[in-house]
């Protein structure tokens, strides 16, 4: 199957380039382009060759969104398919300013429409189906570190959800405070940290957190994040959350959100309502006790159902029912 993920504009930009050449690639969308053995193009340099794909998929961002109306002109009589994807949490759409019937209107134009986890796929046409992205779980799994476990927490900070911080650090610092000498736990490291988005708190992140570790390469992130005891991630959003399929990879505990579905797939015993502290602390004292190490080897058995060979199982079982019922002709019937 000849594939190709399309971009808007007419060059590909260096912070996709650099995703693009990491080894190992950090999980996420990029890596269908990977498990497909396809390539990644610009709409303007594939526009005029469109037949020259089996398939094309386009990610609904709102910068891609903008080419999808003419790229579904051009296939018209073409055997091409035209793939869409939502990779955005629901709760941030609104803050795009686009009127929801145009975004209906947008996923109506696909032959074959999905998301990644099922809250987003709710508030999407019917008929959209549930497909994580795919993670190259061999090879992360082979990515070893050289950090030993310290008396550090890790805190995954998401510049699109900067509004778990607060209440994250809170906990974390209380936890440190009260239970912190039973469990030998001393400091904390905020990951990913890059002041973005509506982030009224950023002036507080060195006063809230011991260590601050800035976004980075993924091969640095994966080897440095390997050291934490245990890692702290109370996203308030709804998403498919690709690091819980890396710290799987990486037998690391993490108390995670249950509004992110591979916590739930892959941390059952370790998920908690992002908001609620105690619920937090009760997890971190599993996650630092006799049976973190149970939970970790679970996980990492768990953690295949996102490699390669399963999403492709995944998608292909969607494409031959999205194509069978009528592909675009059907999805344009859809509310």
């Amino acid at each position: 199957m000849k594939f190709s993920h399309v971009l808007g504009g007419n060059t590909i930009p260096d912070n996709i380039k650099r995703c693009l050449e990491e080894q190992p690639a950090r999980s996420g969308m990029y890596n269908w382009i990977f498990a497909h053995k396809g390539e990644i193009n610009t709409f303007h340099d594939i526009k005029d060759r469109l037949d020259d794909f089996d398939q094309i998929q386009v990610n609904m961002s709102p910068k891609d969104m903008v080419f999808i109306p003419e790229l579904r002109r051009r296939l018209k009589g073409s055997s091409t398919k035209l793939i869409i994807n939502n990779d955005y949490v629901c709760e941030y759409w609104g803050k795009w300013g686009l009127d929801p019937y145009k975004y209906d209107q947008i996923q109506r134009m696909g032959d074959m429409v999905f998301s990644t986890e099922p809250n987003q796929v709710s508030n999407m046409i019917d008929g959209t189906f549930v497909i994580p992205h795919p993670s190259n779980t061999k090879y992360l799994k082979k990515l070893g570190s050289a950090h030993k476990p310290t008396d550090s927490m890790g805190f995954i900070y998401h510049w699109w959800a900067p509004d778990g911080k607060h209440l994250g650090a809170r906990t974390i610092n209380k936890f440190i405070a009260k239970h912190g000498e039973r469990y030998d736990i001393k400091n904390s490291t905020i990951y990913g940290w890059n002041q973005l988005g509506d982030d009224r708190m950023a002036q507080h992140t060195d006063i809230m957190f011991d260590k601050v570790s800035p976004l980075q390469a993924f091969p640095d992130f994966a080897q440095k994040i390997q050291g934490e005891r245990v890692v702290y991630d109370p996203n308030p959003y709804h998403t498919y959350g690709r690091n819980g399929v890396e710290l799987a990879c990486f037998k690391r505990p993490v108390v995670g959100s249950n509004r992110v579905l591979s916590y739930n797939k892959l941390f059952p015993e370790l998920t908690i309502n992002p908001m609620d502290h105690n619920d937090a602390v009760a997890k971190f004292k599993i996650a630092l006790g006799r049976d973190s190490e149970r939970i970790c080897e679970q996980a990492y058995k768990d953690v295949e159902q996102f490699n390669y060979a399963n999403s492709l199982k995944k998608w292909n079982s969607a494409t031959d029912i999205a194509f069978d019922r009528g592909g675009v002709e059907w999805n344009e019937k859809q509310m």
